[in-house]
């Protein structure tokens, strides 16, 4: 391996996503190639999301084979001499329950309802638990997928892991885990930098079977031979502890901006703004999450199926990629009278956390089209995220945006975010941001342990230019906002 301190290193960044591994390779902050390989998600019950562990490695296989073949056009078969770190990150909260054997199930990814029901009626105090781990607690964390999945078979589990941590455990055979990946367990105190004895006992789990905490984005240990072999490169390199998806997203995006949000959009749609202090929300609207950085957080908002719901309404029309987009913008604001609050599946929505609500279209005719319909789609998507800004924004001015997404590479709609949201807004289309940030958060990891110069310091600067929006068009939108939250408030069913 190369000298790691040289201008020439490369760093690997591997995001376990929630239908894909998504790698990429970075010299100093420049992405030098990308790659993808999806995996199938285990849907055969009402509410069901389940995913095979297995499913995961052999994506990352398949994924950074992908890469190397990428990158080797570019910089030669000894590219991979110069790899100096890992880093990692993925899908939150996603459950994975170890034996001695390995996983003795399927994962419980954080996209499966089966305990939702279950989860509002079991939290009783949710505003002393939000006090506590920063998490407006509902049954899609860890902790109440281990009581509700596994009660009758804890005695098996030696070890339960987020899907991150998973692969991590796999590529060094650590098992351990850092703030951002542990909050997502439910019983992480955001003071102690603990897990909660007092609510491990309130969900009947173990603390010994927890793995040990780690500090953010530290040295978790080198790579194995196992580990090598299954991503093509050399024993002994570097392995960051990595971070969650929504705060690795946001750090690549915005960097540590405290008047940004980044707004990344995927199978949810992530909205982040960071904080270097622990800011909780006097009616638990957001979730407070562990930054990549230690002592710094995300005050963190989801909205959970907008871009399921656009793969969802464009399959119904039989639209390929973007025509979403370009139907939408056949249709003019306000989409002839209709409006589409976008609550197409259970658990959070961004500010409103009510597992009640339901996606419905309002005012619909037979004058309607199919582009009103994805016009009011959008819009809908974006209202609740205007939403969400506006409760970000009371602790301090929110002044720019910066998305990533399939959405971002439609002018159109990115023109229609910026509008709505009354902000300029600019646009990443890198394949994922949350693999970038993690390959970033290797470069500071190296930069550390050296004393090098940190390349990636400058986080947070890989977007186009901002669109604008347009002023002439603000009380137009501020008047569609309000008709849409007068009719979004009639959606719990």
């Amino acid at each position: 391996m190369s000298n790691p301190t040289s201008l020439e290193s490369i760093t690997v960044g591997i995001d376990l996503g929630t239908s894909s591994i998504k790698v990429v390779a970075l010299k100093n902050t420049a992405p030098i190639g990308e790659a993808v390989a999806p995996f199938p998600t285990l849907s055969e019950l009402p509410h069901q999301a389940e995913q095979e562990p297995q499913d995961w490695l052999d994506s990352t296989s398949r994924a950074m084979h992908a890469l190397n073949s990428e990158v080797t056009r570019q910089q030669g078969p000894r590219w991979t001499d110069q790899v100096s770190a890992i880093g990692l990150t993925g899908q939150l909260p996603t459950l994975v329950c170890l034996s001695s054997h390995g996983p003795i199930a399927p994962a419980i990814t954080w996209r499966d309802g089966r305990a939702d029901a279950w989860g509002t009626q079991k939290v009783q105090a949710r505003a002393a638990m939000y006090a506590t781990t920063g998490m407006p607690i509902d049954a899609r964390y860890l902790a109440p997928m281990f009581e509700f999945h596994f009660a009758k078979h804890r005695h098996q589990v030696r070890r339960i892991l987020s899907a991150k941590d998973y692969l991590l455990c796999c590529l060094t055979g650590l098992e351990i885990t850092e703030p951002s990946t542990a909050a997502g367990f439910g019983v992480y105190d955001l003071h102690t930098h603990e897990f909660s004895e007092q609510l491990c006992e309130f969900w009947n789990l173990p603390t010994a079977i927890l793995p040990k905490i780690r500090p953010a984005n530290s040295l978790a240990g080198p790579l194995t031979e196992q580990g090598a072999r299954l991503l093509g490169l050399s024993a002994g390199i570097p392995v960051s502890t990595g971070a969650a998806d929504s705060v690795s997203a946001a750090f690549a995006l915005a960097g540590l901006d405290e008047h940004c949000v980044s707004i990344s959009f995927g199978s949810s749609t992530v909205m982040v703004s960071a904080c270097p202090t622990i800011k909780l929300d006097s009616s638990a609207r957001y979730l407070v999450t562990p930054h990549v950085i230690d002592r710094w957080y995300g005050r963190e908002m989801d909205l959970l199926a907008t871009g399921t719901g656009y793969q969802w309404l464009s399959k119904l029309f039989g639209w390929n990629d973007h025509q979403i987009d370009t139907h939408a913008a056949r249709s003019p604001p306000g989409a002839n009278g209709l409006v589409f609050p976008p609550y197409l599946a259970g658990g959070e929505q961004g500010a409103l956390w009510n597992p009640k609500l339901k996606g419905a279209l309002f005012g619909l005719t037979l004058h309607h089209t199919q582009s009103d319909i994805a016009r009011a789609y959008l819009e809908g998507v974006f209202f609740e995220i205007r939403r969400c800004i506006d409760v970000l924004a009371e602790c301090g001015a929110i002044s720019l945006i910066k998305a990533s997404g399939n959405l971002t590479a439609s002018p159109t709609s990115l023109q229609l975010l910026a509008d709505i949201l009354q902000r300029p807004v600019s646009g990443s289309t890198n394949r994922s941001p949350a693999a970038i940030g993690a390959a970033l958060l290797a470069q500071k990891l190296v930069a550390h342990s050296t004393g090098a110069h940190d390349p990636a310091a400058a986080a947070g600067t890989a977007t186009s230019a901002a669109v604008k929006h347009h002023s002439a068009n603000a009380d137009l939108y501020n008047n569609l906002y309000q008709r849409y939250l007068e009719r979004s408030a009639l959606c719990e069913y």
